[in-house]
């Protein structure tokens, strides 16, 4: 019987055998190899998630050949990954200082949107890949960059946590830019849709006023669940996914239930353990997501176009950490933590592959266009880490003893 069912189940298959467990297998230990070789290089292990799915996919080596459901299965890591970022961030910080992560993400869509009408005009686009190249630009990766910022002890500085609000704003923001897709692919809003987000929308701001003011979960059975690690999983769970769920219901993206879900734990000390009972799916989910992105990079497609796919690359850093450096600065940062957060912010996020595929089912955008979209999105993240270690070397350099003592001179 079981063998019958693993038999009928799709999610990871080997041509010659179709087996989930052979496709686990092999998966796994390619990852392991890449990790093993990232980890002397001092590189993060997202990089290694993506190159499996490049060699395993189905313009590799064919193992995995099921990209769909992969893509499924990784949504539910950004899901945790916004739990996990609402049970860390400290919330009254944030909210104090909200005017500042919001003009900096108005202004970098302004600029993204001003960059992509100026070379949309010269390279004559349609509205639409004007409108999608701005969107694509304006986001950032909150999967790379979260967890970066946890390894420097950098996200609840005050420069951490403003590019945490930036990030939660961007993706926050999709939700807008997937409605303007929708109507420029059918030509019309939904009006239930529409007024089930707004409603959804004062609800969410609603929520998280209340978690401002009082500790929100008291369970009556708290003192239970403190060594009970299977009720631990399921309780966390629940949370997290029902409050996805929730906000989905009202059209709203799934992963800002998640993180209000996290907001809520967090204002709870009853609950601290959902941290260290959950991290293992958000590990593993995550590394899904990412082996999702190498899945549907066609290797053909970048090797006939590898320079063009290069050019844009190089441009969408450079242009990405200018725009970033500039709505920092114009949210008042120094100009040395302005250039800072441009480098932590040049890169394509995970959203942004949303919002090509959205544009490529409703037909607004061709194949071509859609492939280049993936390919420059997962570069950027790929050698986005380097990109930041060399500007954050170049700020962060430490100043010779001489030079010190000069500065100290000329200050008497």
């Amino acid at each position: 019987m079981m063998r019958y069912l693993l038999a009928q189940a799709h999610p990871l298959t080997i041509q010659a055998e179709p087996s989930v467990l052979s496709g686990l297998v092999i998966l796994s230990l390619v990852i392991l190899i890449w990790v093993l070789l990232l980890r002397r290089l001092n590189q993060p292990y997202f990089i290694a998630y993506i190159l499996s799915g490049v060699v395993l996919g189905p313009d590799g080596l064919r193992v995995l050949t099921n990209p769909e459901l992969i893509i499924q299965l990784g949504e539910l890591g950004i899901i945790l990954l916004l739990f996990f970022i609402g049970l860390e961030i400290r919330l009254p910080d944030l909210t104090k200082q909200v005017r500042k992560p919001l003009l900096g993400m108005l202004f970098q869509v302004a600029l993204s949107g001003l960059a992509a009408w100026m070379v949309g005009a010269y390279m004559d686009w349609s509205v639409p890949v004007m409108l999608l190249v701005a969107f694509v630009l304006s986001l950032s990766s909150s999967a790379i960059i979260h967890p970066y910022l946890a390894q420097h002890n950098e996200t609840n500085t005050p420069l951490g946590t403003l590019t945490t609000g930036v990030l939660l704003l961007q993706d926050m923001a999709t939700i807008p830019m997937l409605l303007t897709l929708n109507f420029l692919g059918k030509g019309q809003f939904n009006a239930v849709e529409l007024t089930l987000m707004v409603v959804g929308g004062v609800l969410s701001l609603l929520f998280l006023q209340m978690a401002m003011r009082s500790r929100l979960i008291q369970l009556p059975f708290a003192d239970a669940l403190l060594h009970d690690h299977d009720l631990q999983v399921f309780v966390g769970l629940v949370i997290c996914f029902g409050m996805a769920w929730l906000t989905q219901a009202f059209h709203l993206s799934a992963a800002l239930g998640a993180f209000l879900a996290g907001v809520l734990v967090n204002r709870s000390s009853a609950t601290r353990w959902l941290e260290h009972s959950l991290l293992p799916f958000r590990v593993f989910f995550l590394a899904l997501f990412f082996v999702a992105v190498g899945l549907q990079i066609k290797i053909d497609f970048f090797l006939a176009n590898w320079l063009l796919v290069s050019i844009l690359v190089l441009l969408v850093l450079i242009i990405n950490s200018l725009l970033g450096t500039l709505a920092f600065r114009a949210a008042g940062s120094s100009w040395r933590d302005s250039v800072y957060a441009g480098a932590l912010l040049s890169q394509l996020g995970e959203f942004s592959i949303v919002l090509g595929l959205t544009a490529r089912q409703l037909g607004l955008i061709n194949e071509f266009i859609y492939q280049l979209t993936l390919s420059v999105v997962a570069l950027t993240m790929l050698i986005t880490t380097l990109w930041i270690e060399v500007i954050r070397r170049f700020l962060f350099r430490p100043v010779p003893a001489d030079s010190e003592s000069a500065k100290h001179q000329i200050s008497q």
